[in-house]
């Protein structure tokens, strides 16, 4: 055997040999018994809960091997932390002088249960109890017999879960994976540095509607701190973060004493959204959300040491191109919202929403108690079609009045709202665009103030006119009170049917001026219908009513069925609603032709109208006898009136004359044959048929030929 050879085994088997006696010597001085009593000890009265252990190993170079270790909650039963494995690594020449100094502290396997109470304590909250701990001395036996000192410098967890379970209901359940490694150094006494890192998963945590869950989202941490033990500071040098791969760093000093303050810094550098989708769990978004652009943070937050001082905050976020797409809509937005500790600054903000473009300005201050927003919104152009989703096909007017109100009634009132808020806002757009209708210089402002929301003013051109409105919501109310107050003026009528009432389309031409007044209660239909009080005057010119069953069933009951339309050079109308009922005044007139109006309609299209027709001697020739009762009913130059009356509902209207005021007119001027001729035919329309309504049609159509000669 060669030289080198020998002396290396020889070293050998003196590193076994004192390996050996070393092993020997500690299971002699630190034995399971001692550093299972050492254990519970530390724990058991730090903790005040009972502890098991499964069994103790001793190990040269691991050190304290805890398996199956389990801390009780108060019951003694239950399972508060519980651990496979824990290793209390121990200094070694201190070990040969009979001291036992722990410096590190391994951890695998672990569960923590946390549990809310009912009450909202949680299963913890008397564990540390404001007792002065003892201070482990050299020389100073514990329980076990060891003179022990803790001065552990590094902390590593592997594989730790968190179980979650709220009985209060805030957070039914929660499953967080944590491993982390710690390292502690001591530069002094009261001087701590400390280092490490964090890796957390939310394996799974059920949302408060029980129906959804967040699963697999991945928080890392680094950090970097100091801590002044004397001072009761801890300088963070840095935290960095990464929630959902958003990088967050967290800077400053952090004063623990009682009051507490701080002073920190939180940034966010550019922050690309369009990993939002992939992050982001869907339980928080809907399918097909995308986004783009990116966003940046900084923030600082700080707060003096008075228990009564608030937290300040200052900073700024800034957008550059940052958007969110769904469906047909596209929102990209640019610009800095800046945080003061006494307002919220909008400076510079575009918004671009589906090719339309807006800059916002304004501030929000007293944002944290009672926020006052003031903001304004100006645009060149907008289209208003591209924002404004489509009525849907099934709308409630499909549904018929009676099972709209019979649902309504099923329901109950919103309100009272008690909105800590305060706004003042004005919208301003040169022009706009709204299913073909072209408004320009369009103005508006809106106020809430007191739980009162309000239109000063609301305004713009359009259709050869002009419009404005103004009103007031009271929102404190329950169902809400409204006031509102329109003015029209020279707008197209026909233009405004064939964009909102397209089933109305080309039934009413000309051009509308006027002003209307209304006030009510409530928002459910049947409520609106019952509450609505107003009145309003308007006029129509140049224009006609054609192709309505309103007015072809009129034209037909006086025989004038070559014509297709009701012709308006002027009609004035002057309306009031109560209870449901609107009535209604109106004079319309033309050349050849002239109707006056009186009468109800309802809430629920019932018609009660009293209608009288005035026609020329053009369109109703005079009759070849003299005995007819057309000459009774001929005015002012030849013109013939025929009183009407309308009943039936908007969609099936019913026509009769209006016999009681025939006679009337006729019986002014009637000579005895002449009188007796009349109340003949008078009773024949009079007179109950067999024949049911063919009888009663061919009556009506004698008095009409009568009246006109026809």
């Amino acid at each position: 055997m060669k030289k080198p050879l020998k002396i290396a085994v020889i070293i050998l088997a003196i590193v076994l040999v004192v390996i050996v006696a070393v092993s020997v010597l500690i299971k002699s001085f630190l034995t399971e018994e001692r550093a299972r009593a050492l254990v519970m000890e530390t724990v058991e009265k730090s903790l005040h809960r009972k502890t098991v252990i499964g069994a103790v190993n001793v190990s040269l170079f691991r050190g304290i091997v805890v398996r199956d270790f389990e801390i009780r909650e108060r019951d003694a039963e239950s399972v508060f932390f519980t651990t496979k494995e824990f290793v209390l690594a121990y200094q070694f020449l201190p070990l040969l002088a009979g001291k036992l100094v722990i410096d590190q502290l391994s951890l695998s396997n672990a569960e923590i249960h946390v549990k809310v109470h009912p009450d909202g304590t949680y299963n913890f909250s008397d564990m540390a109890k404001t007792e002065k701990p003892e201070e482990r001395e050299y020389g100073k036996e514990s329980a076990s017999g060891l003179p022990v000192a803790l001065n552990v410098k590094a902390i590593t967890v592997e594989n730790a879960n968190l179980f979650y379970a709220d009985a209060a209901g805030k957070v039914p359940k929660a499953e967080v994976i944590l491993n982390a490694a710690l390292k502690i150094t001591g530069h002094s006494a009261n001087a701590l540095s400390s280092s490490g890192s964090f890796d957390i998963l939310l394996a799974e945590a059920l949302l408060t509607d029980g129906n959804k869950s967040l699963k697999n989202i991945r928080t890392t941490a680094r950090y970097n701190i100091d801590v002044d033990l004397a001072a009761k500071q801890l300088a963070i040098r840095a935290i960095d973060l990464d929630v959902l791969k958003i990088p967050v760093t967290i800077s400053g000093t952090v004063n623990y004493a009682s009051p507490t303050a701080y002073n920190l810094a939180v940034r966010v550098p550019d922050y690309s959204l369009s990993q939002i989708p992939q992050d982001l769990p869907l339980a928080f978004l809907p399918r097909g959300m995308t986004f783009g652009g990116n966003v940046s943070l900084l923030l600082n937050v700080s707060k003096k040491p008075d228990e009564a001082s608030a937290p300040q905050f200052d900073g700024h976020i800034r957008m550059n191109r940052a958007s969110c797409a769904f469906k047909n809509m596209n929102l990209v937005l640019d610009g800095t919202v800046k945080l003061t500790p006494e307002a919220i600054l909008l400076e510079g903000l575009k918004l671009v929403a589906s090719q339309n473009a807006a800059d916002i300005s304004g501030s929000v201050k007293n944002y944290r108690e009672y926020p006052d927003v003031n903001v304004s919104v100006r645009s060149k152009f907008i289209v208003l079609d591209h924002l404004l989703a489509p009525a849907s096909a099934g709308s409630k007017e499909a549904a018929g009045p009676g099972k709209d109100e019979k649902s309504s009634q099923a329901k109950t009132e919103p309100g009272p709202m008690d909105l800590k808020l305060k706004v003042n806002a004005t919208l301003d757009i040169d022009k706009t665009r709204y299913k073909g209708i072209s408004i320009t210089g369009f103005r508006s402002r809106y106020e809430l103030k007191d739980n009162v929301f309000t239109v000063p003013y609301l305004k713009g051109n359009t259709l050869s006119g002009a419009f404005a409105l103004k009103g007031a919501v009271n929102l404190a109310q329950k169902g809400t009170t409204y006031d509102m107050k329109a003015d029209l003026q020279g707008i197209r009528v026909e233009d405004i049917i064939n964009a909102f009432v397209p089933k109305a389309k080309g039934m009413l031409s000309g051009t509308l001026s006027g002003r209307a007044a209304l006030n009510g209660v409530g928002t459910l239909p049947v409520n609106i219908k019952r509450n609505l009080k107003g009145s309003g005057q308007f006029t129509i010119s140049n224009g006609a009513l054609k192709n309505a069953e309103l007015v072809t069933g009129l034209l037909a009951v006086l025989g004038l069925k070559e014509m297709k339309e009701i012709p308006i050079e002027k009609a004035n109308s002057a309306f009031t609603v109560s209870g449901g009922i609107i009535n209604l005044k109106t004079l319309i007139g033309s050349k050849d032709l002239a109707i006056d109006e009186k009468g109800t309609i309802g809430m629920d299209e019932k018609l009660d109208l009293g209608v009288v027709v005035r026609v020329s001697d053009r369109l109703a020739p005079k009759p070849v006898s003299q005995s007819s009762v057309a000459n009774f009913l001929s005015g002012e130059k030849g013109w013939t009136s025929v009183p009407l009356k309308v009943g039936g509902t908007l969609s099936k209207p019913s026509y009769g004359i209006d016999t009681k005021a025939v006679g009337r007119k006729v019986s002014e001027g009637l000579q005895k044959k002449a009188g007796e001729e009349l109340r003949n035919i008078l009773q024949k329309d009079r007179k109950p048929s067999a024949a049911g309504e063919e009888d009663k049609s061919a009556n009506r159509k004698s008095l009409i030929r009568d009246i006109f000669g026809r």
